[in-house]
């Protein structure tokens, strides 16, 4: 039999993420409620329990509904940032480094992956957001490559063009996914 503490504290160890004063008045309104639940239920605390559903499942659907915390958003769009800066398709060469092509092209793949998830996970603002310092950092690496290789002719107009157009798909794959997830999701329980 588990207590309201036990399942409370695997709430809110599913909730890890979210804001944690949003984390807290979740904690203490189930609190509230489970009490208030048992004492209807004529003291049957499993009843209560059974009524809320697996812990994990409540705490997926408040962080569905709350999102994860500011903290973590911005960890979000810092990974993606650093990662759009490998991103960039230009062969640096010198006597002490090489970042040939085709790491770039796994960076970039390593990039979309990342910002779908970000969208899947912590909604399409957040993967928005990360796509957003995805392409500032793609921009700041072509930055990097022109300086680092100066006087010489970093792209093309189409390899630019076709630079900034992946960058700008950047945005859409950090938005898409997390829009689709929420047109697509089944109606849950009201919590």
């Amino acid at each position: 039999m588990m207590s309201i503490d036990g399942y409370l504290e695997q709430v809110r160890r599913g909730m890890a993420g979210m804001d944690p004063a949003v984390q807290r008045d979740v904690v203490q309104e189930l609190r509230s409620h489970l009490h208030e639940s048992v004492a209807a239920n004529g003291g049957k605390l499993n009843a209560a329990i059974a009524g809320l559903g697996d812990p994990a499942a409540v705490a997926r659907r408040y962080r569905d509904l709350y999102g994860y915390g500011p903290a973590y958003r911005l960890l979000f769009a810092a990974v993606a940032g650093v990662l759009g800066v490998f991103t960039v398709p230009v062969l640096f060469g010198g006597e002490e480094v090489i970042f040939p092509l085709f790491l770039s092209a796994a960076f970039l793949f390593v990039e979309i992956v990342f910002l779908m998830w970000v969208s899947v996970q912590a909604g399409n603002r957040a993967g928005l957001v990360a796509g957003a310092f995805g392409f500032v950092g793609r921009i700041a690496g072509l930055g990097i490559g022109a300086a680092a290789q100066r006087g010489a002719s970093v792209a093309t107009a189409e390899g630019l063009g076709l630079f900034l157009s992946v960058s700008l798909l950047l945005l859409l794959i950090g938005w898409l996914p997390g829009q689709a997830k929420r047109a697509w999701r089944k109606p849950g329980a009201e919590l």
